[in-house]
């Protein structure tokens, strides 16, 4: 049996209460509902984290694709796991009338992320892949903690320093609980703690800003076919040195509200020769679409949305722009003399961005063969 080192992030999401859950309640109905919440975050592992085993209340998951590193990728795939899990446990409240004692005490289940990066080999054993590394010990090491009682949150997304450092985003510490835990043989593991359910807040009440096939657009939908996945295009798209890239830009300054990580309200500046375009996000949902506005001059606004979609191994990555927002009746009257150019620049200048998105897949895919 031979086994080859990587280097990756390795993941854990633990449904917390579990074990009291089912001493408590009809098994049955308690196996239908916890069927029911590890069905909703299996797909979003399964798009973005290769599984590596089940463990009762858990799922463990690795990823090795440097593509991932120097990227907020996987604080955001924790939230969408999170997000997922508590959908599916509201729809199942809502959706059910059953006074049994497991429908009565779902509320007491939640879930909690665990990010770690290290080494670890993937190991054949009979019919069975396991992980194995001290990196591994690790992260089931940290699920054993005193989180919750020096914290008082129960739904959270542990970070070990060292996933810091591989995703490059150390602020992401500031304001949040920075903790640590000294366990045998392994020794002292820094972390940081964030709260899940806040997210979820969040997410419930965020606006959605997305631009529609159907919607008036500036100009036709553009779409290219690229060599990469969906994840892989939505990093090409919004990770800063790539960004740039395809932006053809010399250079991007990035403006975040009161975050260390990409999200609504980010603002970019490309900076082309002496020219600066400014632009917002204003609604994304990782590996599957991003959403912003472009501020033109006389506050003219046009929104765009380019959307990833999966498709055989491949990603038909789709760019849909709406039509040219006044808020005045100055830059309505505007708008009759230069639409025809921002209309055509703007069509000319996404065509080369979807176009240089589908060379750097290419380039990517060489990459990853070698």
């Amino acid at each position: 049996m031979s086994s080859i080192a990587k280097n990756g992030f390795l993941v854990v999401a633990d449904i917390s209460g579990y074990t009291r859950f089912l001493a408590d309640t009809e098994l049955e109905h308690a196996n239908g509902i916890l069927k029911d919440l590890f069905d909703s975050i299996i797909p979003v592992f399964e798009r973005s984290i290769e599984i590596s085993n089940f463990m009762g209340d858990a799922i463990l998951g690795h990823c090795d694709n440097r593509a991932m590193l120097n990227t907020q990728f996987i604080i955001d795939f924790a939230k969408e796991v999170y997000n997922s899990f508590a959908d599916k446990k509201e729809l199942i409240n809502i959706n059910t009338s059953c006074q049994c004692s497991a429908c009565k005490h779902m509320s007491e289940l939640d879930l909690k992320v665990f990010v770690h990066y290290g080494e670890y080999i993937n190991q054949k054993l009979q019919d069975r892949n396991e992980l194995a590394g001290s990196d591994v010990n690790s992260i089931f090491r940290l699920m054993k903690n005193d989180v919750v009682e020096k914290t008082e949150i129960e739904p959270y997304l542990l970070v070990t320093k060292k996933a810091l450092d591989a995703m490059g985003i150390s602020g992401f510490g500031v304001g949040k609980h920075n903790l640590s835990q000294n366990y045998e043989h392994i020794g002292k593991i820094e972390f940081v703690i964030d709260d899940l359910h806040q997210y979820w807040e969040a997410h419930r009440q965020v606006k959605r800003h997305y631009i529609d096939s159907s919607d008036r657009l500036l100009f036709d939908e553009i779409s290219v076919k690229a060599n990469a996945t969906s994840d892989l295009a939505f990093l090409m798209y919004t990770k800063p040195e790539w960004r740039q890239r395809i932006m053809h830009a010399d250079k991007i300054e990035i403006f975040n509200k009161n975050s260390s990580t990409l999200g609504e309200g980010t603002s970019f500046h490309c900076h082309h020769g002496d020219e600066v375009f400014k632009m917002e996000i204003t609604d994304r949902q990782s590996g599957k679409y991003v959403s912003l506005k472009h501020l033109l001059p006389f506050d003219m606004v046009v929104r765009e949305t380019t959307e990833f979609v999966s498709e055989n191994g491949s990603c038909i990555i789709k760019t849909r722009m709406s039509e040219i927002e006044t808020p005045n009746l100055i830059s309505k009257i505007l708008v009759g003399f230069i639409r025809k150019k921002i209309r055509l620049t703007m069509f000319e200048g996404f065509n080369s961005v979807l176009n240089s998105m589908v060379q750097l897949a290419d380039e990517l895919a060489e990459t990853k063969k070698q």
